[in-house]
């Protein structure tokens, strides 16, 4: 059984201001990534069920479109690797730069902290953060680059995977079964190919469907 993650985390009383910054960023991209993975999820299911694949349906994709948050910190500075010079070495040090890098730390200012510490709240720094998505990097002046696989290369992978497509045999070549329906659709934000065979004036006929990954070419069958 997989350990939850809260009930093992340890409290940290410090940490460089740009570590909590970036916490805060992956927190907020990984539960950005939970809603698009629902949404992969969900397309896959539409792109299973022949009545709505034939119908266009697409799954609902959901957004962050802005986060605010506000911090209370104690904020303290420290210097890497040293202390402060002497007045008799500090104006040397200063013109051969020896002063070491300063960082700048942060201690979120918890019950547990304030209990620990016995710190004022009144004296905590503010910090406010405003996280809003941007488009992606621009692909050929297209924010959604086009497809690599052509659908004949799609349809060719598919028919030679092992998902059981109704083929027949036309001119000496490999072609799906005219008697049955077969779809080849793209989705662009998952960059997945989904191919679809079904009889459409028979439900009871199970449907055969397969992922095919744009990038990689590999072929995953979807259970039906």
């Amino acid at each position: 059984m997989p350990t939850d993650p809260v009930t093992k985390a340890t409290e940290v009383f410090s940490a460089p201001i740009q570590g909590v910054i970036a916490a805060l960023g992956r927190g907020i991209a990984e539960a950005q990534t939970a809603l698009d993975r629902g949404s992969v999820q969900a397309q896959e299911e539409i792109d299973a069920d022949p009545r709505l694949a034939s119908l266009g349906t697409q799954a609902t994709w959901y957004q962050l479109p802005r986060v605010e948050l506000e911090l209370k910190l104690a904020m303290t500075m420290s210097e890497e690797g040293g202390g402060t010079p002497s007045a008799a070495t500090a104006a040397p040090a200063i013109s051969r730069g020896f002063f070491k890098p300063v960082k700048l730390i942060a201690q979120p200012v918890s019950a547990s902290y304030q209990n620990r510490f016995n710190y004022d709240v009144q004296a905590a720094s503010t910090i406010r953060l405003t996280v809003v998505p941007v488009p992606p990097p621009a692909a050929g002046g297209q924010a959604v680059a086009p497809a690599r696989l052509s659908p004949e290369d799609v349809q060719t992978l598919a028919l030679k995977s092992s998902a059981g497509f109704k083929t027949v045999t036309q001119a000496n070549q490999t072609v799906p079964d005219p008697k049955l329906r077969f779809d080849v659709n793209f989705n662009g934000a998952a960059r997945v190919w989904y191919v679809l065979q079904y009889d459409p004036t028979d439900a009871a006929v199970k449907a055969i469907v397969v992922a095919i990954d744009d990038v990689t070419s590999a072929v995953r069958v979807i259970p039906t």
